[in-house]
């Protein structure tokens, strides 16, 4: 009897025990590792070869999603629509944007997103809407638009190059290289010829300095002696002019007595003394003139030396 009552209490254990595992093997499976996920929409003008269902999302090159969708826009059939998941509370904010990038040389792609700054609002959409992330061309697309013009581009500058490097421009270049030589070789001898010329330049200022140096001595000296001797030269010359002074009034008082004499008919011998009365007054003038010349000395005595010349113009004139 005991045996029986056992064997129930055990057989109700297990199937409990049982229910109650699957019980917590089913709750296990459907939330326990159910992990929560944002949803963002990409709308691309370009083709997306190369990306697939669960091709990798980065943000700044960090993976934080996967590509859950890729399909024809419905309400624009030019676009494709990528819908993506990301992480739950990965950081999308205002400002940032999605392009599709190349994965090594697989020629898969994958969805990098950039862009956006600290403290911007996060991105978000209207209640029971997906956000949208804005997008970019990528390089490749880029390249391939600016490919036929890059192209043009490159014949015409290969064109150029045929032109530039022509058998005519390269005789062209040719003379120019060997005017250059020469004219180079000119440089250089009009150069040497200028060292030469700027030598004997110096040596005709030295050889100037030295004969400026010696006038300069000999006038000091002239001065010198000028200063020594001039002042008896000129007590000479005052005197002189004063001696010849007198003499040319004495003449001058004769040559009028004489005058007044032949006048009133005093003397018979009037016409054989008159060369003579001719010659006095001449020799009057000469007097007067020698007075005159003594008495410019006088007050130029520098001019015995250096000649009378023009007297120097005063202030203004």
């Amino acid at each position: 009897m005991y045996s029986k009552i056992n064997y129930t209490v055990v057989g109700v254990f297990v199937l409990l025990f049982t229910l109650l595992a699957l019980g917590f093997g089913f709750w296990l499976a459907k939330y326990g590792f159910e992990e929560k996920y944002d949803y963002y929409y990409l709308y691309f003008n370009e083709p997306v070869d190369g990306l697939t269902l669960d091709s990798s999302v980065k943000l700044k090159g960090v993976d934080v999603g996967k590509v859950t969708s890729i399909e024809i826009d419905p309400h624009n059939i030019e676009r494709i629509r990528v819908e993506i998941r990301l992480k739950e509370g990965t950081p999308i904010v205002k400002g940032m944007y999605a392009l599709l990038k190349l994965q090594g040389i697989t020629g898969l792609s994958y969805v990098q997103i950039e862009g956006g700054k600290q403290g911007a609002p996060r991105l978000t959409a209207s209640a029971g809407e997906i956000p949208e992330i804005p997008t970019r061309e990528s390089l490749i697309h880029r390249l391939s638009k600016e490919a036929p013009n890059l192209l043009d581009r490159l014949q015409s500058a290969a064109e150029a190059l045929d032109r530039i490097f022509s058998k005519h421009n390269q005789q062209q270049v040719t003379r120019i290289l060997d005017n250059t030589a020469a004219a180079t070789a000119k440089a250089t001898q009009v150069e040497d010829r200028i060292l030469t010329l700027s030598d004997e330049f110096n040596q005709t200022l030295k050889h100037f300095d030295r004969q400026a140096g010696e006038v300069t001595d000999s006038v000091h000296q002239v001065t010198q002696t000028l200063n020594e001797k001039l002042p008896k030269l000129l007590d000479h010359v005052d005197q002189a002019g004063r001696d010849v002074s007198l003499a040319g009034r004495n003449v001058s008082k004769l040559a009028r007595g004489i005058d007044r004499r032949l006048k009133r008919g005093d003397y018979d011998l009037r016409k054989m003394i008159r060369p003579i009365q001719i010659d006095i007054r001449e020799l009057s003038y000469s007097y007067q003139e020698l007075s005159e010349d003594l008495k410019a000395l006088s007050r130029h005595p520098s001019s015995l030396i250096f000649g009378s010349g023009h007297p120097p113009k005063g202030p203004g004139e």
